[in-house]
């Protein structure tokens, strides 16, 4: 008995770690759009984590971090260098901490909802966290 109560207390723990809520900040403009995102449920290895408000994602440990809704990047410039990634155009912005890409062609060029990605700077390839990630605008738009 003592032995399957310690199991069970060893498989809680885990859970509780594995699911504990990311704290993200509210997108100042959430679109109803971000709302309907069918978003991956592994990121770079990492599972979903519960977050809060909608417009929002965090994948693994240190959480990869997703806003939807967020404002235009003042980086952002007619001669901004994107990467492309799986149909959607993303900024690139280096940080202390990690690395951002904002979503900027989303659901339209013409009329974006801009996406931030956060990714920090334990993860040895930020960018490949976009392969992850853009199927759930491409579906989208």
């Amino acid at each position: 008995m003592t032995r399957l109560v310690a199991v069970s207390l060893c498989a809680l723990a885990l859970i509780c770690a594995c699911g504990r809520q990311v704290a993200v900040a509210w997108p100042e403009s959430p679109a109803p759009a971000c709302a309907g995102l069918a978003l991956p449920e592994t990121v770079a290895g990492g599972a979903l984590r519960p977050t809060g408000p909608d417009g929002t994602a965090a994948w693994g440990e240190p959480p990869i971090t997703w806003r939807c809704g967020v404002p235009r990047p003042a980086a952002l410039q007619p001669t901004s260098k994107l990467l492309e990634v799986g149909g959607v155009a993303w900024l690139p912005i280096e940080g202390s901490g990690g690395s951002a890409f904002i979503a900027v062609n989303w659901p339209t060029q013409s009329d974006p909802i801009y996406v931030e990605v956060i990714v920090p700077d334990t993860y040895d390839n930020p960018g490949s966290v976009l392969l992850d990630l853009s199927p759930s605008l491409v579906t989208q738009a």
